[in-house]
C-alpha cells in the first residue's frame, strides 16, 4: 500500500490497486475509517481474465474423443453465453455428459461445477506427486504443501456450494463460496510459481491454469443466475471495472448494528501460569474446540498476558471465539517472515484462521518482524462471516491479510507501513483506526 502523506492541515488520499479511494480528513495521526469506507475486493476480476484453456487444451484436461464431436445442445449453448469464452465452456459441458435432456438452469450450473470439481481432484493428485518427489527440497515442499492446503479449501467451498447453497436457494452464498474456490486454485498456482524448477511442476501449473478457467466459467453462470434467475436468455458475462462498471454505494451505513455478541460464557480459559485448570497456550485451547460443531460457539477467554506463539484455527474448527482482556493487555505475538527458509507469506501469520464464524474481541495480535523482513503477517483470515471488534493488529509489511470470503471489523486499530491491509475478501471496516507505522 503506497500512501502519499501531506502536511497536517491537508487531506490524506490513498488510491488502492482496486481503484477504491479512501479519504481521510482527520488532522491527527490516527486515520479513522467509518462505515462509509468499505474495503471490497471482488474475485469477479478473475472472470475478465482468459485462462490457458480459452485458447488451448492443457495437459490432463478433458479432451475431445477421436470420433466426431457430439452436438452442442441449445441449453448448453445459451448457458455458456454467461461466460466470456463460450466455446470452451460448450466443449467441457458437452463432453462431461452430465447435462440431462431439457436441463434446468440449476442443473446446468451443477454440471459446470461438477466438471471443475473432477479436474480439482486431478490437480490434487498431481500436487501430491510433486510433494512425494520433493524430499530434500525445502522450497518445493513448502510450495506443494501450501498448494494442497489451498486445493483442500477450494474443494470445501465447492462442496458447500453444491450441497448447502444451490439446493436451498442461497445464491449469494454460492457466489461468495465459488469466488473463494477460484481464489484458492489461483493461490495454488501462485505457490508453485516460486518453485517451478521441474517439468512436473510446470505441467501441474498448466493444468491448474485450465482448472481456473473451468471454475471461472461455473462462477460466471452462478453470477448470471443470481441476477437473471431462470431467464437463461438474459445470461451474459458479468461486467467488471474494464467495462466501466463499479458497484453502487449502499449509503453511509450509519444504521448498521452488527457487532460482537454480549454475555458470552467461556468454554476454555488461557492464562500464563496455567493455574486453575486453564491452558497455558492459546493453540491448546483451540485444539480443544469440537470439530464441525454446527452453530454453537466455542468461547476461549484469553487472560491478560503476552503469548509468544503461532496460532492456527483450521477449517474444521467453526465458531471459535477469542475473548481477551483488552487491547494491549492480551497480546499474541510472533515474528515469522518470508526471509526465513521455507516460509511463504501465508505461513507468516501470527494468528491464521480458516474455520468459519470466527470472532475476536479485546486483544492485540502482532508480528514483530522488522520493516526489512518484507512480508510478515500478524492476522490472516479465511473465515466466512467473521466478526472482529476492539482488536489491534500491529506489524510492518502485510499486517492484516483479509484473504477471502466475508469479514467485518469494528473499532479496531491496524498498523503497518507496506501493503498492510490486503487480500481478496469482501470486508467492511467500521470505525477503525489505520495507522502508518514509520519505517
Amino acid at each position: 500500500m503506497h500512501t502519499t502523506h501531506q502536511r497536517k492541515s491537508t487531506t490524506l488520499v490513498h488510491k488502492s490497486s482496486s481503484n477504491t479511494f479512501f479519504l481521510f480528513s482527520n488532522p491527527s495521526t490516527l486515520l479513522v475509517i467509518s462505515m462509509a469506507c468499505i474495503f471490497f475486493v471482488s474475485l469477479v476480476l478473475f472472470l475478465s481474465l482468459p485462462s490457458a484453456t480459452d485458447s488451448r487444451n492443457a495437459p490432463h484436461a478433458v479432451k475431445p474423443n477421436a470420433d466426431a464431436p457430439p452436438s452442442i445442445s441449445p441449453a448448453i449453448r445459451q448457458a455458456c453465453k454467461a461466460t466470456r469464452f463460450p466455446s470452451p465452456c460448450e466443449t467441457s459441458l458437452t463432453q462431461s455428459k452430465q447435462v440431462p435432456p431439457n436441463p434446468t438452469p440449476l442443473q446446468l450450473i451443477q454440471s459446470a461445477i461438477w466438471v471443475s470439481s473432477q479436474n480439482l481432484h486431478t490437480a490434487q493428485s498431481m500436487v501430491k506427486s510433486i510433494l512425494n518427489s520433493s524430499s530434500g527440497n525445502l522450497n518445493r515442499t513448502t510450495a506443494a504443501n501450501n498448494c494442497l492446503e489451498s486445493l483442500r479449501n477450494s474443494e470445501y467451498r465447492i462442496s458447500r456450494t453444491t450441497e448447502d447453497a444451490l439446493p436451498h436457494g442461497r445464491i449469494k452464498d454460492a457466489r461468495i463460496w465459488m469466488s473463494a474456490s477460484l481464489l484458492y486454485q489461483q493461490d495454488c498456482w501462485s505457490a508453485l510459481k516460486y518453485a517451478n524448477d521441474t517439468q512436473m511442476v510446470n505441467s501441474t501449473m498448466s493444468f491448474l491454469d485450465s482448472l481456473v478457467g473451468l471454475t471461472s466459467k461455473a462462477l460466471s453462470m452462478v453470477f448470471s443466475y443470481s441476477i437473471f434467475g431462470n431467464n437463461i436468455g438474459l445470461w451474459a458475462p458479468p461486467k467488471t471495472e474494464r467495462d466501466g462498471f463499479w458497484m453502487g454505494g449502499g449509503g453511509s451505513g450509519s444504521d448498521f448494528r452488527g457487532g460482537f455478541p454480549s454475555k458470552l460464557k467461556a468454554d476454555a480459559t488461557v492464562c500464563k501460569d496455567g493455574s486453575g485448570g486453564c491452558y497455558k497456550k492459546v493453540q491448546d485451547a483451540v485444539n480443544a474446540a469440537p470439530d464441525n460443531a454446527g452453530e454453537r460457539k466455542f468461547v476461549i477467554h484469553i487472560k491478560e498476558g503476552v503469548y509468544k506463539e503461532t496460532v492456527k484455527i483450521p477449517l474444521e474448527k467453526k465458531n471459535v471465539v477469542f475473548l481477551g482482556d483488552g487491547m494491549g493487555k492480551t497480546v499474541i505475538t510472533g515474528s515469522l517472515n518470508v526471509g526465513q527458509p521455507g516460509i511463504s507469506t501465508i505461513n507468516t501469520a501470527t494468528v491464521g484462521v480458516s474455520g468459519d464464524g470466527f470472532m475476536a474481541s479485546g486483544l492485540t495480535i502482532q508480528n514483530t518482524a522488522g520493516p526489512d523482513a518484507h512480508q510478515a503477517v500478524a492476522f490472516r483470515s479465511d473465515s466466512d462471516l467473521s466478526i472482529i471488534e476492539n482488536c489491534e493488529f500491529l506489524g510492518n509489511q502485510d499486517t492484516l491479510y483479509a484473504h477471502s470470503l466475508r469479514q467485518f471489523y469494528k473499532s479496531c486499530r491496524i498498523q503497518g507501513n507496506v501493503d498492510f491491509i490486503f487480500g481478496n475478501s469482501a470486508s467492511v471496516f467500521q470505525n477503525c483506526q489505520i495507522l502508518i507505522h514509520p519505517r
